[in-house]
């Protein structure tokens, strides 16, 4: 008498030969890669990953150009505001937009998005005062140099945080060709308005303000798809989802300033402690460094986040089994992106950027184990926001901060090279995304356990 497999198919008597065994496995395991292929999270990842991929590849074309038509100060202007911006970023919205996912009313997303709309305008605002204040206290002077500093850092805030805000909204929605669009447009304007600012001038004023006019090209398709939802919810839609949400702004958005300023300080230091270029040495390292980050761990990571969210509202087993697969292919994937850069980054990097990069090959290696780890822990990190685990994300945030801090304060004091500073603050990221990755799993088994 035959028995069914898993997959439904009709598996042969016992008495049956080898043959028609392995041809009914063969059958169920192309039925299971081909559900596998066929799921919204597979499409998901496949739409964010390609658009990713497109979107690096404008990038990446640009880069060569770019760096032998702007010098390395330029960059390291560049590099000084979008850091600094980069450090705003992610709490800008103050964690409104990671609430997104969460809400099984319509109306209540609506109010999330409203109310992240309205985080993301005052914080922009508040950034250009305080860095005001600074400059006016003769503070950041590197900073100052470039002219219209603080206000840069406030427009680029502003739409950078409404670039996340709109875009976690489009994911809420399953709606990956949006956010697919986003990424394609927001390079190709950038591209394009850096080399025209070319013909305006060679200064860093160039490179930034062809920055911002890509995230606002970025940013106009999903605003434009989710315009009208801004009006679907009533003024208590903000009040219930304040009181029930009240964990994002309070615990997951100082995680999120911490983590962010702990990313970006070094940099920061590098341009104030040894000089501007410097900066925009390093700052190049890491842009082109950015392919993997921008493909797999930033892609993977939003949809890793949707399905993990998912198993949380239908209180769905299976986020460890889905939690170790992505982790293995992120490993295997990190290893060998390792291997790429100590073999072929001397060799290619200077051929490809200019005689003026003297500095961007090494420094890639010396970011070899921060930028490892980070691919594995940062789109695995998701499940610490699904499962709600704001004191431990905070707690991961606060060790990070003071590591690094730690770090930077020993560099200074020894007087470390920028080669000695790079190494050093990669390795303390490094034994914080250990650190993350193994809380991460904790909270996806969290999250199991629930359903069950």
């Amino acid at each position: 008498m035959g028995t069914s497999g898993r997959a439904g198919i009709e598996f042969a008597p016992q008495t049956a030969s080898a043959p028609g065994i392995v041809n009914a496995k063969r059958g169920a395991v192309k039925l299971r890669f081909r559900s596998i292929a066929t799921s919204s999270a597979f499409r998901g990842a496949s739409a964010l990953a390609g658009s990713a991929v497109l979107a690096q590849a404008v990038t990446l074309v640009a880069t060569p150009i770019l760096s032998r038509v702007y010098p390395p100060e330029a960059f390291g202007f560049l590099t000084m505001v979008v850091s600094v911006t980069g450090m705003l970023a992610p709490a800008v919205a103050l964690r409104f937009e990671s609430a997104l996912m969460l809400p099984r009313r319509q109306d209540e997303a609506s109010a999330l998005l409203f109310l992240g709309l309205l985080c993301v305008a005052t914080v922009s605002v508040l950034s250009v005062v305080t860095l005001e204040i600074l400059f006016g206290l003769g503070l950041l002077g590197a900073m100052s140099s470039l002219p219209g500093f603080s206000w840069w850092v406030g427009g680029i805030t502003l739409l950078s945080g409404a670039f996340v805000v709109f875009g976690q909204y489009a994911l809420r929605s399953h709606k990956y060709s949006t956010v697919g669009i986003r990424n394609i447009t927001q390079a190709i304007v950038t591209a394009a308005s850096q080399l025209s600012m070319a013909l305006v001038t060679l200064s860093g004023l160039g490179l930034v303000a062809g920055y911002a006019l890509g995230r606002a090209g970025g940013l106009m398709p999903l605003a434009f798809s989710a315009r009208a939802d801004l009006r679907r919810f009533r003024y208590q839609d903000v009040r219930a989802v304040l009181r029930r949400y009240w964990r994002f702004p309070a615990l997951f958005a100082p995680a999120a300033l911490l983590n962010a300023g702990a990313l970006a300080l070094p940099i920061i230091c590098a341009g104030l402690w040894f000089d501007v270029s410097d900066a925009g040495q390093w700052g190049m390292a890491e842009r082109v460094l950015a392919l993997p980050l921008v493909i797999v761990a930033t892609a993977l990571g939003q949809v890793v986040e949707a399905r993990l969210a998912n198993h949380a509202r239908d209180r769905a087993s299976g986020c460890v089994q889905f939690f170790a697969r992505v982790s293995m292919f992120l490993a295997l994937f990190s290893l060998l992106v390792a291997a790429v850069v100590l073999a072929v980054a001397p060799l290619v990097v200077p051929f490809i950027l200019g005689s003026k990069w003297t500095d961007v090959a090494a420094i890639m290696q010396l970011l070899l184990p921060m930028l490892i780890t980070r691919l594995i822990a940062s789109p695995m990190s998701k499940s610490l926001v699904v499962a709600q685990w704001a004191a431990v994300n905070l707690w991961l945030d606060v060790g990070r901060a003071i590591l690094v801090c730690f770090t930077l304060a020993a560099c200074r004091v020894l007087g470390a090279s920028l080669n000695e500073l790079v190494f050093w603050t990669a390795a303390a990221f490094a034994v914080v995304y250990v650190a993350t990755w193994i809380c991460a799993l904790l909270a996806a088994k969290s999250i199991d356990a629930v359903a069950d």
